[in-house]
């Protein structure tokens, strides 16, 4: 293509910026070697404020040249996209819509016949718990058929592996179920067993506690029936003394085994009743 823009005149820009250079370099220099003490800080606050005075006059300055050198290139930008670019990018955008419609077709198409073949190769394996989304296969138009069916019949295929090893399991339906939301045969298995773990443990649990609790009844059962014998002892009404002889003082010994409470309440039942114990 033959040159269709030519530059005829580069932007001429008077520049004194290295006289300039010179006399910024002095200034920079000074301020630099300028001690700051109590005496002179509003001094060299002053000097300061004199350096940003003039860099900012020089900044406009720059500002006002840049405007000046870009405002013919905008002019010409704004005719080029007029001209030329608006127009090209018109075209690409027409025929991009028209590819795209194409292909979308093309995918549909190829995404059918792959969901078809899987969907048969399902049922010759006797599977009905899968979808094809579960396959994560991505469907494009660079993708051979022969690739993406060989990505269905290896999912498929090692779902039929799983469910061989499920049924060498103990607790094969309970990992059947667990298997079906996540088709993580590993994850299921390991779920499984470790939740029926879990429940022979409670059931020991239980059978423990119950053990216990028997236990501690019959253990309770006993000792009520010997505070009931030893009350009885005691509830007996005293036969009163004759006056010519005193009665005996006779001691008993015996054991108690009974809880803290009732041994409590034994105390205070002798103690009420004036009995003498050690």
């Amino acid at each position: 293509m033959q040159d269709l823009i030519i530059i005829k005149q580069l932007p001429q820009i008077e520049s004194h910026l290295k006289e300039l250079s010179t006399e910024i370099d002095k200034k920079v220099e000074n301020a630099k070697g300028l001690v700051c003490t109590d005496e002179n800080v509003k001094a060299i606050k002053q000097v300061r404020a004199d350096l940003n005075k003039e860099f900012k006059e020089v900044e406009q300055q720059r500002k006002r040249v840049k405007e000046e050198v870009l405002a013919p290139y905008l002019q010409f930008e704004d005719i080029y996209k007029q001209y030329i670019s608006d127009k090209y990018n018109s075209a690409d955008n027409d025929l991009k819509e028209k590819i795209d419609s194409v292909e979308k077709e093309l995918k549909f198409k190829k995404e059918k016949e792959i969901k078809e073949y899987f969907d048969e190769y399902k049922v010759v394996n006797a599977i009905d718990f899968v979808t094809f989304e579960q396959a994560k296969i991505n469907v494009t138009l660079t993708t051979s058929m022969k690739s993406l069916k060989e990505q269905v019949k290896s999912f498929i295929d090692k779902i039929v592996d799983d469910l061989k090893l499920i049924e060498t399991q103990e607790h094969k339906a309970e990992i059947l179920v667990e298997y079906k939301q996540s088709l993580n045969i590993s994850n299921a298995i390991t779920a499984v067993t470790n939740r029926f773990k879990a429940i022979e443990e409670e059931k020991k649990r239980q059978e423990e506690q119950k053990t216990i609790t028997i236990e501690m009844n019959e253990q309770h059962e006993i000792s009520k029936e010997s505070y009931e014998q030893l009350e009885n002892i005691f509830n007996k009404p005293l036969e009163q003394p004759k006056e010519e002889n005193q009665e005996e003082i006779l001691t008993l010994r015996f054991t108690v085994k009974a809880t803290k409470t009732k041994l409590k309440e034994l105390k205070e039942f002798l103690i009420k009743g004036g009995y003498r114990y050690e």
